[in-house]
C-alpha cells in the first residue's frame, strides 16, 4: 500500500511539473485569414469591402497615404523568463482618392527591424533647483488678501 501511495505522489508530482513547463500564450490583434485576403482584388475593392472582412483596423496611416493597418502578434511565456515574441504578421491595406484597394503588403516578424532607444535627455535653459531651493522656495511668497487674478479678468 505505501509503494502505490508513492508512486502515485510521484507521478501527480510529475504531471504537475510538467503542466507548469507549458507556455502562457498571448494573442493580440486582428488574425487575418488568408483565403479572406485573397478575397479582395487590387483595383477593384473598396475600403468597404476590406472593412466588411476585416473590421476595423488596429492603426490607419496619418499622413500622405491612405493606409490601414491590420496587427497580429503571439508571445510566449515560460516559467519566470521574460516573454518572447513568436509570431508577428503586419498587413497593410493601401487606398486611393476614391477608396479603391491600391496595394496589399504583408510584413512579418522576420522583416522587422528593432528600434535603437536613445537615452539622450534634451537640456532645459535656466537654473537647475537645489533640494534646500526645492523644499524652502515658496517660503514668503503667498499673495495677500485680494490681490489674486480675477476670473474674470482673465479674458481681457
Amino acid at each position: 500500500m505505501k509503494h502505490f501511495l508513492r508512486t502515485g505522489l510521484a507521478l501527480v508530482g510529475l504531471a504537475v511539473a510538467i503542466a507548469g513547463c507549458s507556455p502562457i500564450v498571448d494573442a493580440r490583434g486582428h488574425g487575418i485569414d488568408p483565403n479572406d485576403l485573397k478575397q479582395l482584388v487590387v483595383g477593384q475593392s473598396r475600403d468597404e469591402d476590406v472593412y466588411a472582412l476585416f473590421g476595423s483596423p488596429s492603426a490607419r496611416s496619418d499622413y500622405s497615404t491612405n493606409t490601414w493597418y491590420y496587427i497580429t502578434e503571439r508571445k510566449e511565456t515560460l516559467g519566470p523568463f521574460p516573454s518572447e515574441l513568436t509570431e508577428q504578421n503586419v498587413t497593410a491595406i493601401t487606398f486611393d482618392a476614391d477608396h479603391v484597394v491600391r496595394s496589399i503588403e504583408d510584413y512579418t516578424k522576420d522583416k522587422g527591424v528593432p528600434v535603437v532607444i536613445v537615452d539622450k535627455t534634451t537640456p532645459t535653459e535656466g537654473h537647475e533647483l537645489g533640494a534646500m531651493e526645492q523644499l524652502l522656495g515658496n517660503v514668503g511668497r503667498f499673495n495677500a488678501p485680494g490681490r489674486g487674478i480675477s476670473p474674470r479678468d482673465l479674458g481681457r
